[in-house]
């Protein structure tokens, strides 16, 4: 195999092949330009001009602007300001995992909170007073455990959370390279010692030729730094020895160059003010320079910056350009839609709708300079006797360096196939049949007649395995198969298959493969089975690719197998067991010509022709990159507030079940081309399909445990990681595991208890039965019972009327009792007066002392009470618990008070009671009186009508 010798420049692999040793068209390695990403404005929402950046360990970026810090994590920008509202001049991510920035009389970190927002942390506090009165923090570099603030006057080393500050003198410049913290100064180049603070020159200001450093760079090799300075001038700086190496830019302004990086790949990246970007590439030899091949959107490069991918951020006087310089994918070519591509003699040709296009790519340092050779439609380009032939609508053409020819004089030619084991005859493939083509080396390609008996169109041809048989494919009609005789000039068989076996006669195509013929379908693929006369499944391919699937184009190339599946360019190695790679073309899905995919390996490169442009693909830099896919921010609705949810949360979080509107938030920051990156999710439950949305909102979610998963991916063919989010909606309490639990409860005891009481209802029927027994056994029982009950009452009720009846005239016989004792003692009483009116008259002593002793005894009479106890106990007799009765509602009464109330009972007249309780009538009335007030009795009630009612309620109760 020839020698080969491939440059790198910018994100692009050109062959340098010498001429005497042509190289092989599989050998070549060709990639393009590397696609460039503008972000305005619009994108960013932040002041146009850029000045620093800097990326984290996650690949989120940081950009410094006159707004402050726009941060970038692939997805979103977010902004924080200093807090003076300063421009952010520095960045810098430190080995700690803390980006910190720098500004006008401030400097700090940028902090996080739990809910993912950043913030700006001051670190001006940690210097004395008298030193807080700063500038501009220009740069922020490490060196030695220290992070190094530059200002123009001093510089700040901040070390475990203390800073030491350094005094300079106008320091303009200053940057770590091959271990050496450099400080430019009015006075040139130097290092400082930062354990003695000790600066010591390398390079004074005159040896620079009185122009300012815009770059210190790692050179090519451990021991060389590249100096630029501000003019343009390279230099380069091994120890103490400067050398004058050339200038970069031309014109004598002082403020042509302005930054430079060197990229992990070794190239040059310099930024200018009016030119966009020079690069250079290792042993730095001159790459490309200028706007007509960066294309940026503003001439002037304030800052370059190299992503840990590999990427370079153009940072503009008007906005940021990405230049995706680590892609495996570049663009060759982007003016028409490509559909063939041949190299030829280190010449690559394109066939285009737009016609036949060329560009050298053997020695050549610059991208594709295409060269249009021939206007309109061309279909194919081949290579056969070290010739390139084009199939076009309007015929075929040789194409070579002198110029262009046409063959024959037909029109509509789709592509030439050779026919095997026929030398130099060839098949020309038209829109309406077959042309048979013969060369010679005297007269070169000739046309001869059309073969006889086909007339449909020839583009998808595959010769079989018998001599002069071959297939057609017709993407509307089947397959058909000819038998041409040994001459060519007719077809002697014709075979038309519309299914046979075939899920349908439409977009059929023929392939060879591993030295078989298939034929590809909408659903599977097949083989002919000549035996049966039959298409059947070919089960090595259809494992590979499953039969649902529609796949429009086979090619093998070495131990790889290129195909076009669904609108999707992949491939598989080997039998494709492994898998089919499909992810790094992702971006080409829906852009390829159908029918007529272009597709042309190569051996370290694939070039691929779709409608939007020719596209290379670097198969060594197709390696599958993993980056972390983030939570950027989690929020949910209670009522009319919005709430922000803890990212990082040892336990699943616990959200109210009055929850609503949950929304996630997510980002993968490492990728390479931000602009293509595509998200899948799933919330315990399939995976959604890919969409560019990073959010997703759930409006109402059921109680309970979730995992909310997403995953990323680009259409580079990067992947991310799985970010996980475990939270839960609390239940209502009626729904809660302590509800539940009592729910168990009460349901056991429910249980307990319908136990109970069903044998509870069945000791109860059995007793019932036992008592319905009993009930009819004692029925007759009760009913002699009933008789005999009936027969008693009837003897009760005759006792009680004479009960009654005796009562009646026990009640009259003491009536009449205390009658004639009222009468008695009213007798007495009127015999005791005479008395008292004879003693008046008696003459004698003696007689008026025996009518004293006579008066003294009827008034003993009188006032004994034997017979009211006599009268109370009958009175009781006839009216049983009355006295109890009056007692009880009435305590306080006095035993004169009760006898009074039994002879009102009696309806006794006041002039019947006076003489049985020995006092006037008057006397009565006054007693009568004072117990109707001790009764509180009305004045408008009968006192006998009240103690009858009283005695009556005695007698219900």
């Amino acid at each position: 195999m020839k020698k080969v010798i491939s440059l790198i420049f910018s994100g692009m692999l050109i062959a340098h092949i010498p001429q005497a040793q042509p190289a092989a068209p599989n050998e070549i390695q060709i990639l393009g330009k590397p696609r460039i990403r503008h972000y305005d404005r619009g994108d960013f929402h932040g002041d146009t001009q850029f000045w620093t950046a800097c990326e984290d360990s996650l690949g989120v970026l940081y950009f410094g602007n006159n707004d402050g810090t726009l941060i970038f994590d692939g997805t979103r920008w977010q902004n924080i300001t200093f807090p003076n509202n300063s421009s952010t001049r520095s960045l810098h991510f430190a080995q700690n995992g803390t980006v910190y920035m720098g500004g006008f009389g401030q400097f700090g970190a940028v902090g996080k909170d739990a809910f993912g927002n950043y913030q700006f942390e001051s670190l001006l506090d940690l210097l004395r007073q008298e030193d807080q009165n700063i500038e501009n923090v220009w740069d922020i570099c490490e060196y030695q455990g220290s992070v190094i603030f530059r200002t123009y006057n001093k510089l700040l080393a901040l070390k475990n959370n203390q800073i030491r500050v350094i005094p300079t003198e106008h320091a303009y410049y200053s940057n770590v390279v091959n271990d050496q913290l450099l400080i430019a100064d009015a006075d040139g180049l130097k290092v400082l010692e930062l354990s003695s603070i000790n600066f010591s020159t390398l390079v004074t200001q005159e040896e620079l030729d009185g122009s300012e450093i815009s770059s210190i760079l790692h050179g090519r090799n451990d021991h060389e730094m590249l100096i630029t300075t501000k003019k343009g001038t390279l230099f380069s700086l091994s120890g103490h020895k400067l050398t004058h190496m050339f200038s970069l830019v031309g014109g004598q302004s002082e403020y042509q160059l302005i930054t430079g990086i060197k990229s992990k790949n070794e190239i040059y990246y310099f930024g200018t003010l009016n030119d966009q970007i020079i690069s250079l590439d290792k042993n730095l030899n001159l790459l490309e320079s200028g706007k007509d091949y960066w294309a940026l959107q503003d001439n002037t490069v304030l800052k370059l910056f190299e992503t840990r991918k590999g990427n370079v951020w153009a940072l503009l006087n008007n906005g940021l350009d990405l230049l995706n310089t680590s892609s495996a994918s570049t663009i060759l070519f982007e003016e028409a839609s490509v559909f063939d591509v041949e190299i030829n003699r280190n010449t690559l040709y394109m066939a285009t709708n737009q016609g036949v296009f060329k560009s050298t790519v053997s020695e050549n340092r610059k991208p594709l300079n295409m060269t249009h050779l021939l206007e309109g439609q061309a279909w194919s380009l081949q290579t056969f006797e070290g010739k390139v032939l084009c199939g076009h609508d309007r015929g075929l053409f040789e194409i070579s360096e002198t110029g262009i020819t046409r063959i024959g004089n037909i029109t509509g030619v789709w592509k030439i196939i050779k026919i095997a084991q026929q030398q130099n005859k060839y098949l020309v493939c038209t829109y309406d049949g077959l042309i048979l083509m013969e060369y010679s080396d005297s007269e070169g390609f000739v046309l001869n007649q059309k073969i006889a008996g086909f007339n449909e169109s020839g583009r998808d041809i595959l010769q079989a395995e018998g001599e002069g048989v071959f297939w057609v494919c017709h993407g509307y009609k089947g397959i058909y198969r000819l038998k041409l005789d040994k001459s060519f000039t007719r077809v002697l068989a014709l075979e038309h298959f519309r299914e046979k076996g075939l899920p349908s006669p439409f977009n059929i195509n023929v392939f060879k493969w591993q030295g078989k013929t298939v034929f590809t379908t909408n659903h599977g693929i097949f083989q002919f089975n000549e035996s049966t006369d039959l298409f059947e499944a070919f089960a090595p391919l259809n494992q590979a690719f499953g039969q649902e699937k529609n796949v429009r184009k086979i090619i093998e190339a070495g131990n790889k197998t290129w195909f076009v599946l669904d609108d999707m360019l992949g491939y598989f190695e080997g039998d494709g067991s492994g898998g089919l790679q499909l992810d790094p073309f992702l971006e080409l899905k829906g852009s390829f010509n159908r029918g007529l995919e272009c597709i042309y390996p190569m051996h370290q490169s694939v070039l691929i022709g779709t409608t939007e442009g020719l596209f290379a693909y670097d198969l060594n830099a197709l390696k599958q990159t993993e980056n972390q896919t983030v939570l950027t921010k989690v929020t949910f609705r209670v009522g009319a507030e919005i709430k922000e949810a803890i990212l990082n949360a040892a336990e699943p979080i616990s959200l109210p079940n009055n929850v609503s509107d949950i929304t996630f938030e997510y980002a993968v920051p490492g990728m390479s081309d931000p602009e293509t990156v595509q998200f899948r999710y799933r919330l315990s439950q399939a995976w959604s399909e890919w969409d560019a949305q990073p959010v997703k909102q759930y409006e109402q979610l059921n109680p309970g445990k979730y995992t909310f998963e997403v995953g990323s991916r680009s259409l580079l063919g990067e992947t991310g990681t799985i970010a996980k989010y475990a939270f839960r909606i609390m239940p209502v309490w009626y729904k809660t595991n302590w509800a539940y639990l009592a729910y168990a409860c009460m349901g056991g005891l429910v249980l307990l208890s319908l136990r109970k009481l069903v044998k509870a209802k069945i000791s109860r029927e059995k007793t019932l039965t036992q008592q319905e027994e009993q009930e009819k056994r004692n029925l007759l029982e009760l009913e002699l019972e009933r008789i005999k009950l009936a027969s008693e009452k009837e003897k009760i009720e005759l006792e009680k009327q004479m009960l009654e009846q005796d009562v009646v005239d026990k009640s009259k016989e003491l009536t009449n009792y205390t009658m004639l004792l009222a009468k008695k003692r009213e007798l007495i009483t009127n015999i005791k007066e005479a008395l008292k009116d004879l003693k008046e008259s008696a003459r004698t002593e003696a007689n008026r002392m025996s009518i004293r002793e006579i008066v003294r005894s009827i008034n003993m009479h009188l006032n004994d009470e034997e017979y009211l106890k006599v009268f109370e106990t009958n009175f009781e007799r006839v009216h049983k618990d009355f006295f109890d009765e009056l007692k009880a509602n009435f305590p306080d009464l006095s035993p004169k008070e009760l006898r009074l109330c039994a002879l009102v009972r009696m309806n006794l007249t006041n002039k019947d009671i006076a003489p049985i309780l020995n006092i006037s009538i008057r006397g009565v009335e006054t007693a009568r009186y004072r117990l109707r007030k001790r009764l509180s009795i009305d004045h408008d009630e009968n006192m006998a009508s009240f103690l009858d009612k009283l005695a009556d309620a005695n007698q219900e109760g």
